[in-house]
């Protein structure tokens, strides 16, 4: 006697219809990709948000330039390039990329911020 070796699924084709709950999952996992696109794309942002306020602390803290009581970053930075103090220029495109937050225009603001962020207060 011969064995057979044949399966159902040789005489019937496999066919996989779109049931509804097939198209939930597809649907699931591109909004997943998205949503894993948009947070990496804000991580980003934070991160070069971070930086430019470190470039901006480290101008603050650089007496180099001239004092920075009384007066906004921008305002200091004009002044250190009227005395040919060769101040960044990055900070300068920072402060212009951000006039109206002044946590980018204002030195104590940032440096309050600072404060209450990484030291803790008993």
């Amino acid at each position: 006697m011969a064995s057979s070796t044949r399966l159902v699924t040789d005489s019937f084709p496999k066919t996989k219809k779109d049931r509804p709950i097939n198209q939930k999952l597809k649907q699931s996992k591109a909004k997943d990709v998205i949503h894993q696109k948009d947070q990496k794309e804000t991580k980003d942002q934070e991160l070069n948000l971070e930086k430019a306020l470190l470039v901006l602390k480290e101008f603050d803290l650089d007496s180099e330039y001239g004092p920075c009581i009384g007066i906004t970053r921008l305002e200091r930075w004009e002044r250190a390039e009227e005395y040919g103090l060769y101040p960044p220029r990055e900070v300068k495109s920072i402060i212009l990329q951000h006039p109206n937050d002044t946590t980018f225009t204002e030195w104590y603001v940032a440096i309050l911020l600072f404060f209450s962020v990484f030291c803790i207060v008993p």
